[in-house]
């Protein structure tokens, strides 16, 4: 898991895998006040932008979520969100999962922290990486934000 800033990408982007380099540098040079919510392709289906409008809720209203194909970029645009995040081990297992989905679901995570995302920053989450976007430690707010996806293939 990375968590960072796009205020910092410029001293940054020289370490970062190529990959990352492009799904990064989309986020940094992008507009998002001029497009709408929906789906934007970066790299074919093998990477691409989600932008949506959330309600952040508390953890215990949400489930957290893993993935094994592909990588997530969450970027907030707008408003502030909590994701809580722990590495998968041997002791969390799913209570759903979807493989041709790329999903499985959790509930209870015993090692969970929790992640604080402004306007501006991004955590890049990898397939051990649990997490659970969309939550609050407040009152429920609109949040809006960009999820990208990377097939891990990519790397």
């Amino acid at each position: 898991m990375i968590v960072s800033s796009l205020s910092h990408w410029p001293q940054e982007r020289e370490y970062a895998h190529p990959v990352l380099r492009k799904a990064i540098d989309f986020l940094h040079d992008t507009d998002f006040s001029l497009l709408d919510e929906g789906k934007y392709p970066i790299w074919d289906q093998d990477m691409y932008a989600l932008i949506s409008k959330i309600r952040t809720k508390p953890a215990s209203m949400q489930s957290a979520e893993k993935h094994e194909c592909f990588l997530d970029i969450h970027f907030v645009i707008e408003g502030e969100e909590m994701i809580g995040w722990q590495l998968q081990n041997d002791q969390t297992v799913p209570f759903e999962s979807h493989p041709d989905q790329d999903y499985s679901l959790y509930t209870e995570l015993g090692e969970e922290s929790m992640i604080r995302l402004a306007p501006g920053m991004y955590t890049v989450l990898f397939p051990e990486d649990i997490h659970r976007p969309g939550l609050t430690e407040a009152e429920p707010s609109d949040v809006r934000k960009v999820v990208i996806k990377i097939n891990r293939n990519l790397f």
